[in-house]
């Protein structure tokens, strides 16, 4: 472009001309705002060509894929390379990969240098030799086995048995618990996953049956408890996979075989041996966990003491027992249950008797609980209001002189007011006090013709609880309505106790010497919906209860064995667990029109 002239027809099209400066003279860019609508615009052709390949770095390969087309000249070449008479000679490296770690001569450990040495020892030698070492045989019982194991077990004079070095070492205690715990489950797995209810059943299965069925998943057992029977068990309220078991008498027995007591602490871990060991001097009567302090338990004693043990511990020590400088006791605890005030952070058990001392123990600092006696229980005289007395005077009890105070055989505490307490007694009277007004009665129910074994509030109702005796019923009470509502009776056989499911608010679990029974107030029989018999014939059954999910039963018996028994054809729990046992009661009280009445005069009884 010449003085703004347009472009020449002959001018060249390429870049041959590149080096002559062009003349933007008349060139107006199109974003200036002086740009005016007469002007001409102007504009610079630039063509761009391809240039030749400039190699800046070239790896080329030496190898060729098998898959390519001149794989087979290749493999040619190479196999007349390798047969050539005078071949170049060749090393292998690697290729496309990292360096290969080395490794200095200096890290490398010295050679170890071996001999071998030869020895001979006659058989006289040996026998020298064993009889200058400390000899030591014992017998151990066989678990499931009447026949005993010798174990034998030399050692030198001076030096220190390995069995009491490990015996005193937390250490190997624990790894020994782990290690159980890990071989248990290969042999209980199934059992601890039916425990655990990883499986529920299908309600829409479409054989679902209703048969109340008890399944034996392990038994609890040990060679020290045999022919120990289970006195009491509790549950742990956190930690629903332990249960602390107690081992002493359950009835009358002989001064010459009581012996000793234990209370087991099992977890469902480790079915065959328990992880904590407590061994007491007398039987042990009953046991109790806390529900604000969890790992805390108490322990009731045949000679009147009271224990509170921290299972967190691994010691023996015990963390409290009941003083008796201040208030002695000599008289079995047959019952104690903790209580817990909403407003008050300390921790009390409530303990009783034999000789129907009611004792309140308060867990202190020191290594002493502080004991404050609430009650003693007096013989019922008269007539009072509750169950009638048999007309024959069978259940009339005989009056001493010597016996002025009953013995209080069960204890429980109100699951709303919580200072207000029940206790059942031998004579079969009920006495319910409060914990502010020492030595009073707030009233008392004859309620049975026998001593009262149990009384157990329902989960879905404050105010409805059953009792069981041994007059071989159990009875479902109200509060303020002094009738029983409800009567079941097992035949000819005492009650040692009863509970309701925690699942289902109309199944109620049983025990008696001779089997399980499982109840639904749902049915219209009077008879239980399933007794089932566990261990021999002539073991009898001592202890029943509910583990906290529900679906399983800890059932114990006099020969010191716990049985761990899953709920099978179960019927499912109702969404609306009080409307079914109001429904269930009603039904029962069709034939009572007037008792029907009042109870539903009585309105809503739920929480």
């Amino acid at each position: 472009m010449e003085d703004g002239a347009a472009p020449a027809a002959d001018k060249p099209d390429g870049f041959d001309n590149l080096d002559h400066q062009p003349n933007y003279e008349g060139v107006i860019d199109r974003r200036s705002p002086s740009l005016e609508a007469g002007q001409k615009t102007y504009h610079v052709k630039i063509r761009l060509t391809e240039t030749d390949d400039i190699v800046l770095f070239e790896n080329p390969s030496h190898v060729v894929s098998q898959d390519a087309e001149e794989a087979a000249l290749v493999e040619e070449q190479n196999r007349l390379f390798e047969t050539r008479p005078k071949a170049q000679r060749t090393a292998d490296a690697e290729a496309q990969t990292r360096d290969l770690p080395c490794k200095s001569r200096s890290v490398n450990t010295e050679c170890i240098h071996r001999q071998d040495v030869a020895s001979f020892v006659s058989n006289y030698d040996m026998y020298d030799t064993y009889n200058d070492l400390e000899r030591h045989t014992k017998e151990i019982n066989v678990a499931d086995s009447a026949s005993k194991m010798e174990i034998t077990t030399y050692s030198r004079e001076g030096m220190e048995d390995i069995d009491e070095r490990l015996n005193r070492n937390p250490n190997f205690h624990l790894s020994s618990m782990i290690l159980q715990r890990l071989l248990a489950g290969n042999v209980y797995r199934e059992q601890q996953i039916r425990f655990r209810n990883m499986y529920p059943p299908d309600p829409c299965r479409a054989d679902v049956q209703y048969l109340y069925r008890l399944d034996v998943l392990w038994t609890y057992r040990t060679v020290e408890t045999l022919g120990k029977a289970v006195a009491g068990a509790s549950w742990c309220p956190a930690n629903g996979d332990i249960v602390a078991i107690a081992y002493g008498i359950y009835g009358h027995t002989g001064s010459e075989d009581r012996g000793n007591g234990y209370v087991y602490v099992w977890n469902i871990k480790n079915p065959v041996n328990p992880e904590r060991r407590y061994r007491f001097d007398c039987p042990v009567t009953c046991v109790a966990f806390s529900q604000r302090t969890p790992q805390l338990l108490a322990v009731g004693l045949y000679d009147g003491r009271v224990q509170v043990r921290d299972i967190t511990d691994a010691t023996q020590s015990p963390l409290a027992v009941s003083n008796r400088d201040k208030f002695p006791i000599y008289q079995p605890i047959w019952d104690l249950k903790w209580v817990e005030f909403d407003n008050e952070s300390k921790d009390e058990v409530i303990a009783v008797s034999q000789n129907g001392w009611v004792m309140k123990y308060t867990l202190t600092i020191g290594q002493y609980l502080a004991p404050y006696p609430l009650l003693r229980l007096d013989r019922v005289e008269g007539k009072v209001e509750g169950a009638a007395v048999s007309a024959d005077g069978a259940g009339e009890p005989v009056n001493l002189q010597s016996d002025l105070h009953p013995q209080a055989l069960c204890v429980t505490i109100h699951p709303v007011k919580k200072d207000k307490y029940y206790i059942g007694t031998d004579e079969g009277a009920v006495h319910w006090c409060s914990i502010n007004d020492s030595y009073q009665h707030l009233g008392v129910w004859q309620m049975h013709n026998r001593g009262i074994f149990c009384i157990e509030f329902s989960p879905w109702s404050p105010k409805i609880f059953l009792t069981c005796s041994g007059d071989w019923s159990i009875r479902i009470w109200i509060e303020d309505l002094p009738e029983p509502i409800v009567t079941l009776s097992t035949g000819f056989a005492p009650i040692q106790a009863a509970y309701w499911s925690p699942t289902n608010s109309t199944v109620i679990a049983s025990v008696t010497r001779n089997g399980v029974q499982l109840w639904d107030l749902k049915r219209r029989s009077s008879k239980p919906a399933s007794e089932t018999a566990l261990g021999s014939l002539t073991t009898a059954l001592t202890v029943v209860r509910f583990t906290n999910c529900g679906r399983s039963l800890l059932v114990g018996d006099a020969e010191g064995k716990a049985h761990i028994c899953a709920l099978e054809d179960m019927p499912f729990a109702p969404h609306f667990q009080y409307r079914d046992l109001q429904s269930a009661i009603y039904g029962k009280l069709v034939t009572k029109p007037d008792l029907l009445t009042r109870v539903r005069r009585m309105g809503y009884l739920g929480y």
